[in-house]
């Protein structure tokens, strides 16, 4: 089956669901698992030649509010994220279907040159969710260290791949690229704030037909089962 007409069969409004799990070293509090699930408004197109997806992100939620450390991405940051579009390879493959996909670079609170920024006064760093303070705002909650928001800029790539089980595409989900650097807090305990390194052994995604919790992606195509 040729790209173009693998990639009609699955056309239309989907719904992904990707869990990513990190590393976190925080000072004094030692390592610790999180735990991030975000959902994601998408729309797959077929094109000449394969299949483009365009998505945003609905919603992002960290230990969904468990755990020692508590961690809260505030609607801003998740309005600050913006819709991408990419090519994917949807291919059928001795009988059952294969999805890759790369999302390409993302950079979050500065313009993406150079190293990640270190300093609240870099030039580079951007008040991306416009909350008035440099970069973006997450909000932390930790034993010893208190409650508070810390300000971090971010640079990142993720790629996922697997099949389609009949009812979704499942697989894994890849980080080649990441790295974030705290450069502000509203505490000074919170100035250190975690390490982070993505797990991907641990990481999963799966992507549903249907419309997302946040609505669909203007000129969404009509659905059309594979077969």
């Amino acid at each position: 089956m040729t790209p173009d007409v693998a990639a009609a069969e699955f056309a239309g409004d989907w719904t992904l669901a990707i869990v990513v799990v990190t590393r976190a070293h925080v000072p004094v509090l030692g390592d610790f698992l999180a735990r991030s699930r975000s959902e994601l408004a998408v729309r797959l197109d077929a094109r000449a030649g394969g299949a483009a997806q365009t998505q945003r992100v609905c919603s992002t939620t960290v230990n969904e509010g468990r755990g020692i450390v508590r961690t809260e991405i505030p609607p801003a940051f998740v309005a600050a994220l913006p819709v991408v579009s990419f090519p994917v390879d949807i291919a059928e493959r001795d009988g059952s279907w294969s999805y890759a996909a790369d999302f390409g670079r993302q950079v979050l609170g500065w313009d993406g040159l150079g190293v990640v920024p270190s300093d609240p006064l870099d030039p580079r760093v951007r008040d991306d969710d416009g909350d008035g303070h440099p970069g973006l705002t997450v909000r932390l909650e930790a034993p010893l260290v208190g409650a508070g928001a810390v300000y971090v800029v971010q640079a990142g790539r993720t790629t996922v791949s697997g099949t389609w089980d009949g009812t979704a595409f499942t697989g894994a989900v890849s980080v080649p690229e990441f790295a974030q650097s705290v450069i502000g807090a509203s505490t000074r305990m919170l100035l250190n704030g975690p390490t982070v390194r993505p797990a991907a052994d641990l990481s999963s995604f799966r992507m549903t037909r249907g419309v997302a919790s946040c609505g669909p992606i203007p000129g969404t195509l009509p659905t059309r089962p594979p077969g």
